[in-house]
């Protein structure tokens, strides 16, 4: 697989959700910087795949669903087991709820982020790819675990420094219908002439607010040379789908 900007992450997904598997998996494929490795329903199949693998074979990163993974105790001891187990692998836990025994069962079991689904949608990789390069004390949260951010901040002693995950990246230009109208094109995957029947919009305006949203992204700057060998679509997903850095 090609690298984009040095970053070329194996990624395994342990979700019980079926759908929300099947999203993450579509958006960790289309980003360039992440490869998806086998989707697992549960913890208990995930370490019996990892049954006489190679070490170097290893995922750089695990997504843990913690919503189905047990009580805080068990879901703390899960995770400093896929820490210890999987040495070097970053791990993201994902929650549909903003528990703060969740919460602090990942800090407390050396989890690299904790992110509420809803933050973070179709900027999964790119949030995959700011946890991966933290360091081990510094933990990433969305903002739906804002409350949860504080208290953990205030007892610094024992705990690791909390950091926001940043916001997506703005455009000028790229207002909010242009906006639509590209995500569903080069995100969602949809042709020009289904967002045309979906929106109740004319192909040949759907087409025009594409070149827009090309225009508004910057697509027509070849400067950016790690963007070089993807199609326009690819590029405008990467764009699309890119947070700011974070801020510590």
């Amino acid at each position: 697989m090609t690298s984009v900007g040095g970053i070329n992450l194996r990624v395994a997904l342990i979700d019980s959700d079926y759908y929300t598997e099947k999203a993450i998996h579509a958006y960790l494929a289309w980003d360039r910087r992440t490869r998806a490795l086998t989707d697992y329903s549960n913890l208990a199949d995930f370490w019996r795949a990892l049954e006489g693998v190679e070490a170097a074979e290893y995922p750089d990163v695990i997504i843990l669903d913690v919503n189905n993974a047990g009580e805080r105790g068990d879901i703390r001891q899960s995770i400093q087991r896929l820490v210890t187990t999987v040495a070097g692998a970053a791990v993201v836990c994902l929650s549909y709820v903003d528990d703060l025994d969740l919460f602090y069962a990942a800090a407390e079991g050396g989890a690299r982020a904790f992110l509420h689904k809803q933050d973070v949608r179709f900027h999964i990789a790119s949030a995959v790819c700011i946890a991966s390069r933290l360091s081990k004390d510094e933990f990433l949260y969305s903002a739906k675990m804002d409350t949860a951010r504080r208290l953990l901040n205030h007892r610094r002693a024992t705990r690791p420094l909390a950091i926001a995950l940043p916001r997506p990246v703005q455009y000028e230009g790229l207002n909010t219908r242009i906006r639509r109208v590209i995500e569903l094109y080069a995100i969602e995957g949809m042709p020009a002439a289904l967002i045309a029947n979906e929106l109740n919009l004319s192909v040949h305006y759907v087409r025009d607010n594409i070149r827009s949203a090309y225009e508004a992204l910057g697509l027509r700057d070849h400067s950016e040379t790690f963007l070089a060998d993807l199609s326009q679509r690819e590029r405008a997903f990467m764009k699309l789908t890119a947070l700011e850095a974070p801020r510590r």
